[in-house]
């Protein structure tokens, strides 16, 4: 060990015998420690330890060889993988990170050719740790998992942008469908963006045997082609911004997106609705008319509103009007809320939805509140002054408060946000728990969970558990929808040490004889605490004993400095779902 810590080379020579030693972990040993100081003498001396019987003495002899760069140990090294035959990962780890220190790309990419799975998938490992392009050469083997690895290699971390045209052209060759490999050789065609690439992305659309969830893969990536996503759609690396000009990809992909709307399958349907509305192509605008028109499906309607609306298609005000009188609901508000399109007299528009607000469901009036804010004030001021008369009076819905704070944010103008705040005034006489009411009822459930598990500034997860996932500093939030009604989840966010879950907060207790506790409430009755203190077994105090009782902050932080309203009113929609325990 001490001669393992010397820098001066002369020193390491004594380890060499210690290859040979009879005991097998001072062998593995020696052999670490030639590799630590690069001995590079030890060369043909550690090629006995790759047969060695020893585990270990194997993964250290190789490891050594790839630190001191042994060239002549590639063969040795090939065949450590293949009598491995992948049955140690770490004897396969060392033997390809040592073929990679020794940088020998042609030889690696020649053992494409090499009839054991085990030699070609470590040769796989090492080029992409070389990220050397000759790895595509292993997107041709007939192995499923050796060629998905190679598509892992190419496409992800990094990439190999050298390999990527030959990933993307492999979507329209291989016989292979699993989801990991499919989805790469879509995002490599996006990535790519050549005409071939293209063509292929058309050609897997068109291919009824693929799987369903791909080709709607392969279509929603296609609609992003003039202006994908920075983010890789595989691993979520950012890949910076690309901007394409869409005069080609609107001619070629026209004919196969059009064709997609007389599918059975509704989500290849929408895929291709939001496809042809992000790719502006006008010629399908007459398809989308009539979808909103005749298709059974509201999900199908809303997503030929939208796409309609996106490319601004000289039917779109025909498209708005039948979404407004459609008979669900999800399709009227889509409507709705694209009403500033619409070509109709601003009078005519106001009056429409100050009826919608009037008379129709929550959602409606939601998005006709949105969409009144978007029209001039000179005609709006008189239908917002008599929404601000029924808040004061206390005779508008809270599930629509938000909605009309927002909607007098959107028109910009001073005299209705002075009304708003004056009527906020007498609605709520300064109480915040109170301003919150609009945050009760009427939020998005889906979006609420997305807040849940993924908000970078709610971070909920980091505190709270669901299921087997998130952490445990506080209580978990499974049954939490049948432990709490809507305005006790509503508090716990914006004022959390009003009430503080059983087990999760610090009672100060002082008794009548002079003592005090201090300790972790677990349970409060009626008439008596049980808390926790250290390693002590629970005390039971009676609260007749008690002369003062006070609960400590809870360390939650207050979620109105860390979430918007609605924000707020969504997480709440969604954790009143949570009925079941875990």
């Amino acid at each position: 060990s001490q001669i393992a810590r010397m820098e001066d080379m002369k020193f390491a020579k004594p380890l060499i015998p210690l290859l040979k030693d009879t005991d097998p972990e001072i062998r593995a040993q020696a052999a670490k420690w030639i590799g630590d100081i690069k001995y590079k003498d030890a060369g043909e001396f550690l090629l006995a330890l790759l047969v060695d019987e020893y585990p270990r003495a194997r993964f250290f002899g190789a490891e050594a060889i790839g630190r001191i760069g042994y060239t002549p140990a590639f063969p040795s090294l090939v065949g450590l993988l293949d009598t491995n035959d992948d049955e140690d990962a770490y004897i396969r780890h060392a033997a390809s990170l040592a073929l990679a220190r020794l940088n020998q790309a042609d030889e690696l990419v020649a053992l494409s050719t090499e009839p054991s799975n085990a030699i070609r998938l470590g040769a796989v490992l090492a080029l992409r740790r070389l990220s050397h392009p000759g790895i595509q050469q292993f997107l041709k083997d007939p192995n499923e998992y050796i060629v998905t690895e190679a598509a892992r290699a190419i496409n992800d971390d990094f990439s190999i942008e050298g390999a990527m045209p030959a990933l993307g052209d492999l979507l329209v060759t291989t016989k292979f469908s699993n989801e990991p490999l499919i989805r790469r050789a879509i995002s490599a065609n996006l990535r790519v963006g050549t005409e071939k690439s293209m063509q292929n992305l058309i050609a897997y659309i068109s291919k009824p045997g693929a799987p369903l969830v791909l080709r709607q893969e392969a279509i929603d990536a296609l609609g992003t082609w003039t202006k994908p996503s920075v983010l890789d759609r595989v691993d979520g690396r950012y890949r910076g911004e690309v901007t394409r000009d869409g005069a080609l990809v609107r001619t070629a992909a026209a004919g196969t997106l059009l064709q997609m709307l007389n599918e059975k399958e509704n989500g290849l349907k929408i895929s291709a609705i939001n496809a042809i509305g992000r790719l502006g192509i006008q010629d399908g605008s007459d398809e989308l008319l009539a979808l909103i028109q005749n298709d059974k499906s509201p999900e199908v309607r809303v997503a030929s509103i939208q796409s309609l609306a996106k490319m601004n298609a000289s039917n779109t005000a025909a498209g708005i009007e039948k979404a407004i009188a459609d008979a669900d609901k999800s399709v009227r508000v889509a409507g709705l809320s694209l009403m500033e399109q619409l070509d109709m007299d601003k009078a005519l528009k106001v009056k429409l939805l100050n009826e919608i607000i009037e008379k129709r469901t929550t959602e409606e009036k939601q998005a006709a509140l949105v969409a009144l804010g978007k029209l001039p004030v000179e005609n709006t001021k008189i239908v917002f002054e008599g929404l601000f008369a029924q808040m004061s009076a206390g005779k508008l819905p809270t599930d629509i408060l938000l909605e009309l704070s927002e909607s007098v944010e959107i028109s910009k103008d001073p005299t209705l946000a002075g009304g708003y705040q004056k009527a906020a005034d007498m609605l709520w006489k300064g109480d915040v728990l109170a301003s919150y009411q609009s945050s009760l009822n009427g939020g998005d459930e889906i979006k609420g969970r997305g807040i849940f598990f993924q908000s970078q500034t709610g971070q909920c997860m980091r505190c709270h558990a669901f299921d087997d996932m998130g952490a445990t500093v506080g209580p978990s939030m499974n049954g939490v929808g049948r432990k709490l009604s809507r305005q006790e989840i509503l508090e716990s966010l914006i004022d959390p040490s009003k009430r503080i879950a059983p087990g999760y907060g610090i009672v100060m207790v002082e008794l009548n004889n002079g003592k005090t506790v201090n300790g972790i409430l677990e349970n409060e009755t009626n008439s008596s605490l049980l808390v926790q203190m250290g390693n002590q077994p629970d005390t039971l105090i009676q609260k007749k004993d008690i002369k003062t009782q006070k609960m400590a902050a809870s360390s939650m932080p207050d979620m109105k400095a860390i979430l918007s309203r609605r924000e707020i009113r969504d997480l709440v929609s969604y954790l009143a779902t949570l009925k079941e325990d875990f």
